[in-house]
């Protein structure tokens, strides 16, 4: 459809109300093709958009619709399909939940809504845990405030996979041909049973199941922490951990600590955002803290920076996974099981799985794929799964990042290095002194709108038809086209190129905001060698940008 063909259709049809329409016709002519030019669809985590009217966006009528899709899909897996809803501290967030709730409980799903904002990590276990045959979060992660999303999640806690959302996608296509969606009275589906509230009951067995993986003992001096959720919703299950380590210097960032979906003082909420940390680096100043922790709003990633020589510096996602292989390894003698990760994410894993008899396993983007992977092993198989983009899981407890039990990682592994008087920074420089030096990064293009997509796809388009057969010197010598390559994977619109000396870089758009992506690695003899090289790639991959 047009954009004019979808703006007619939703003015023309009874679905949507007065006030809705009235907002339609208000729209500038830019604003109209940005919120019509396509219809909004299943990407890396679920649908994620801006609010507002139109078919490119979330509003309460695209979550009605999507939900009564998703009540007709999990009726045709069940007799009796039950379901779990949460929800983070965005704007609209409750109101969607509980629009979520009551369409799912009017179509005979047995609905269980958590009666406060909770994590999607508190999610995925909740699926478990109530053995529920799905879950959704109203959630858009780490995105700025005016946007939104809908995280869908199958009987097994990990996101819906291609095909799940292919046949969700079907029946949410027809519920274009309705004139209503008729939903019940929320009193007469709580009587019938249909609607149900869950809340300290769930997270007091997450928060014991979590605890199980972590371990609370430590002597003698401890570390100091700063802690943000970002306007989030991550305070109370990551404080909870914090207090069952026996962690007593904790300095929460207040301004931050109650969750508030204009995010005021974290505009774009995401942890691997140096600049979200300003007030923590403050706190963490003024107290001497050793290293500060954020989350995102949902909890289900996190980033740290640790105190070197009067200034805190971060630890990149691939690096905190690394530190938390590298521990593993050192402490407890792992020399069995799996790594689950990414085909964009660090390299550097490699070859700590060599070393260690540790096997890796690499999907798409998108942590679903790990979830999935997990579903096919035992627990005793699986080590890790993690993402360059700060998600990490390290228990078999839920299918999907968990900033939480990280978070506790993390306090633990500091606490480990602590007694060698080193820091989680040193705890870095170890890895790549032990297993060899690597950098990797990523570039960012934010393009927005249907201009943007233009860009995007052309940017692409342009990479897979004339690759890049020298890189800062170095001849390419493997392509890899997701696409349109056999890889044994769902077919993705990913290139990765490989040059001789190791080197590697990837292109993809986001599957959850409107940027396209490079991401860069470099293999090296020493810290500055990787560092000129990775120089040189950035460089070099600035100029054809430009």
């Amino acid at each position: 459809m047009s954009v004019d063909k979808n703006f007619e259709f939703e003015l023309n049809s009874t679905l949507f109300d007065e006030e809705y329409k009235k907002e339609m016709r208000s729209l500038s002519e830019q604003e109209k093709t940005d919120a019509y030019f396509k219809k909004i669809s299943f990407g890396t985590a679920g649908i994620r958009g801006k609010m507002g009217v139109g078919t490119n966006r979330i509003n309460k009528f695209l979550i009605m619709r999507i939900s009564y899709a998703y009540a007709k899909y999990l009726t045709e897996l069940s007799a009796k399909p039950k379901c779990v809803i949460a929800y983070d501290s965005r704007n609209r967030s409750r109101e969607y939940a509980k629009i979520t709730a009551i369409t799912l409980a009017s179509s005979g799903v047995k609905a269980y809504l958590f009666d406060d904002y909770s994590s999607t990590p508190e999610l995925s276990f909740a699926v478990r845990e109530l053995e529920t045959t799905g879950g959704v979060v109203i959630t858009a992660s780490h995105n700025p405030p005016e946007y939104n999303g809908y995280k869908v999640y199958s009987s097994s806690g990990r996101q819906v996979l291609e095909d799940e959302a292919s046949k969700i996608t079907k029946y949410f296509n027809e519920t274009s041909e309705l004139s209503s969606i008729d939903l019940k009275n929320e009193d007469a589906l709580e009587r019938e049973g249909l609607l149900n509230y869950i809340g300290k009951d769930i997270l007091d067995k997450y928060d014991e199941a979590i605890m199980s993986y972590l371990h609370r003992e430590h002597d003698g001096k401890d570390i100091k922490v700063v802690y943000s959720p970002l306007h989030g919703v991550g305070a109370r299950g990551v404080l909870t951990v914090f207090s069952n380590m026996g962690l007593e210097s904790v300095f929460p960032v207040l301004s931050q600590l109650e969750p508030d979906g204009s995010f005021p003082e974290a505009k774009e909420p995401n942890p691997e955002n140096e600049s979200v940390f300003e007030k923590a680096k403050e706190i963490g100043i003024k107290n001497k803290a050793d290293i500060l922790i954020a989350t995102d709003p949902d909890a289900d990633r996190v980033a740290c920076m640790v105190m070197k020589d009067g200034t805190y510096q971060m630890i990149s996602g691939n690096e905190m996974a690394l530190i938390i292989l590298d521990y593993y390894t050192k402490r407890f003698g792992v020399n069995s099981g799996n790594i689950i990760t990414s085909i964009v994410s660090t390299q550097a894993v490699d070859d700590i799985a060599e070393k260690n008899g540790l096997n890796v396993i690499r999907g798409l983007t998108g942590f679903k794929y790990i979830g999935e992977a997990m579903n096919h092993m035992k627990k005793k198989d699986f080590v890790l799964g993690f993402e360059e983009s700060y998600g990490y899981l390290s228990g078999f407890h839920a299918r999907d990042k968990d900033a939480i039990i990280t978070s506790g990682l993390i306090v633990e592994i500091a606490r480990f290095y602590l007694k060698e008087n080193k820091t989680l920074l040193d705890a870095v420089d170890d890895v790549y002194n032990k297993y060899g030096y690597w950098e990797e990064g990523q570039l960012v293009k934010k393009l927005e709108g249907a201009e943007g997509k233009k860009k995007i796809d052309s940017i692409i388009k342009n990479f897979r038809e004339n690759p890049l057969l020298v890189l800062a010197g170095k001849r390419l010598v493997k392509t890899i086209d997701y696409l349109n390559d056999e890889t044994g994977l769902p077919k993705s619109n990913v290139l990765k190129y490989i040059y001789e000396d190791g080197s590697w870089i990837a292109i993809r758009p986001s599957g959850t905001e409107p940027k396209l992506k490079i991401y860069i690695g470099v293999k090296g003899r020493n810290r500055k060698d990787v560092e000129t090289k990775y120089e040189e790639l950035v460089k070099t991959i600035e100029e054809i940008w430009n």
